[in-house]
């Protein structure tokens, strides 16, 4: 999911360490939703861009943010990511959803609702009392006028919140499609909103823009640069310039496909434009794998595919949710065109570029960070040598959630995964039913419990699971099987989870008193 993995990436740690994942109970919101919402990285955690920023570099981030922004009473400033280590930033403070395309309808007063009829029966009442208590001169002219305003004022708020809020059987998210457009689709620039709504058409490009005058701005500055440029697409809603939508065979997906694929051509163009190429570490990958249930109602898939691989998005061990590209350039030190296949995670991205930056450790750079234990390693020989990885057995946890799901172990000649949950599938398929609003769940009925008798893959030789598992009365099934789940009582004897951040209501509503206003847009 698009929080926690982005969390781990800048972060380098788990994100059940700081409890940015959906928990077993309560709210279960999977990604932080609201730009007021007050769940997010936790102050003292440390990301790639602190690192740099404390080794001089300058820090830019363009496009998603999602992991919290911090908004200060009335919004007057939303940081968000400025309070991370990044000095500058321009995107969108939480993440794209379908409720920001198109226009949704804000007056509803449906009849048939009883709290509705309540507000009509109390409306006329209080105008008719109000009326006769003039016209009997019980109250004064200014009086009545004062009353009345008061009665619609305060009956105005009970209509917004039975029409806008989660009392609303219509509502989704805690809020109506379009108080989320109003209160969310928002384009920031610095702790300021610039943009509202967003004008999705254009806004790869734009977003394009920014990154190259980043680029342009610090190329020949004394100092470096860490620009995250964090793109839109692939993402519902569908959305596209002219010039690009229609392009694709493979509908509104395969043209954001497309246009994404030119915004990083826009981008590497920029690099060598300005001589830079050859001295830019280029890193390509993603949050997650496909939403397999993103189907629209005409049943066009909006949500990508993973080929062969199983599962998808929010599917906490299913390798479709896994598997993404994980793509480094840096030409004159990482070899061209090989493909690797050694486990990696997004996690490891923050000890790898210092490293290949030639800075020292993270705890040594940014000593508060000390007591952090980072899970992430340190790979540069693997890139620039193809070595394997730093130490064997290597051993990578697989949450949905707050709630382990699986366990992978990287022995050098095989690579291990036990499933401790699944999701239950709808027959026939590998995924959780049809439609954008629908994913698999991370805990409760609908997830099957293997973990007195967890299930055993060896991917190296069953890469797509498409055959039994390992059997259980194998001696490498019990052998495997005891040193994983004895990994996993040391693992959790030495490390405190905290509350899911993303499981309290206080959390996840929207707050009103935080929510940024743009006075100009």
């Amino acid at each position: 999911m698009c929080t926690p993995s982005r969390a781990a990436l800048l972060t380098g740690r788990y994100p059940v360490r700081y409890g940015l994942e959906e928990g077993p109970e309560g709210y279960l919101l999977p990604v932080i939703l609201h730009i007021t919402s007050q769940s997010g990285l936790p102050a003292d955690e440390t990301t790639i861009a602190s690192a740099l920023t404390a080794a001089n570099y300058t820090t830019g981030l363009v496009g998603k943010w999602h992991l919290g922004m911090n908004c200060t009473l009335f919004g007057r400033s939303c940081p968000g990511p400025l309070n991370y280590g990044f000095q500058s930033f321009y995107g969108i403070p939480v993440t794209l959803f379908q409720e920001f395309r198109g226009s949704h309808v804000f007056w509803k007063f449906p009849l048939h609702d009883r709290r509705f009829q309540g507000l009509a029966m109390a409306w006329m009442t209080a105008v008719v009392s109000l009326f006769l208590a003039s016209r009997r001169k019980v109250l004064g002219y200014c009086t009545g006028v004062l009353l009345l305003l008061a009665t619609h004022l305060i009956l105005g708020v009970f209509w917004f919140i039975f029409a806008h809020s989660s009392m609303n059987s219509d509502c989704r998210w805690g809020v109506s499609a379009w108080l989320f457009r109003y209160a969310n689709s928002r384009l920031f620039r610095g702790d300021q909103v610039v943009e509202a709504p967003i004008q999705l058409d254009g806004l790869s490009q734009r977003l394009v823009e920014e990154s190259r005058r980043f680029l342009e701005a610090h190329a020949y500055d004394k100092t470096p640069f860490f620009l995250m440029h964090s793109f839109g697409h692939v993402h519902t809603p569908m959305f596209s310039a002219p010039h690009m939508a229609g392009r694709s065979k493979h509908g509104r997906y395969g043209d954001n496909v497309e246009e994404m694929d030119e915004s990083v051509g826009k981008v590497l163009a920029t690099l060598a434009e300005l001589g830079l190429e050859d001295n830019t570490i280029v890193y390509f990958t993603s949050d997650q794998g496909g939403h397999l249930e993103a189907v629209e109602d005409n049943g066009e898939r909006i949500g990508g595919h993973n080929g062969r691989f199983k599962g998808g998005k929010r599917q906490g061990g299913s390798e479709g949710g896994i598997r993404v590209p994980g793509i480094f350039r840096w030409p004159g030190h990482i070899p061209s065109g090989v493909t690797l296949d050694t486990p990696t995670s997004l996690m490891d991205l923050l000890p790898t570029l210092l490293s290949l930056a030639g800075l020292p450790q993270l705890h040594t750079l940014v000593p508060r960070a000390m007591g952090k234990e980072l899970d992430g390693e340190d790979i540069s020989e693997v890139l620039l040598k193809g070595a394997k990885g730093a130490r064997t057995p290597r051993l990578f946890l697989h949450h949905c959630g707050m709630s382990l799901h699986a366990v992978r172990m990287d022995t050098g000649d095989h690579v291990y995964k036990m499933h401790l949950a699944k999701p239950k599938w709808w027959k026939g398929s590998t995924q959780c039913g049809w439609h954008h609003t629908t994913a698999c769940d991370c805990h409760g009925a609908n997830v099957t419990d293997l973990s007195s008798q967890p299930e055993l893959y060896d991917l190296l030789s069953d890469p797509y699971e498409d055959y039994p598992p390992i059997s259980p009365d194998s001696s490498e099934y019990k052998s495997v099987v005891h040193d994983l789940k004895d990994y996993v009582k040391q693992w959790r004897k030495g490390v405190t989870l905290p509350p899911s951040q993303l499981s309290t209501m206080a959390n996840g509503l929207w707050k009103p008193f935080y929510q940024p206003h743009c006075l100009t847009c």
